[in-house]
């Protein structure tokens, strides 16, 4: 496994900015929405960063608001 691949696997990684979107719901909430799946809290669409994101851009993803609709068809974690 390549290193972005572990970095990205630990659900605080780094290159992650799901704390920072405006939609984020908070309450510690696991991050990496795109790879790992919806969020457990209600979220509230008040914007997305998704594609902004280095975890998106690297692996092509399309979609936004992961933390609401589950993690992307290619998520290959």
């Amino acid at each position: 496994m390549n290193l972005f691949k572990k970095l990205i696997r630990n659900t605080t990684s780094p290159f992650c900015i799901c704390s920072r979107c405006p939609s984020y719901p908070g309450k510690k909430d696991p991050k990496v929405y795109c790879e790992y799946g919806k969020s457990e809290y209600p979220t509230d669409k008040r914007g997305c960063i998704c594609s902004k994101c280095i975890v998106w851009k690297i692996n092509r993803f399309k979609n936004q608001y992961y933390c609401e609709v589950g993690k992307d068809p290619k998520s290959r974690i």
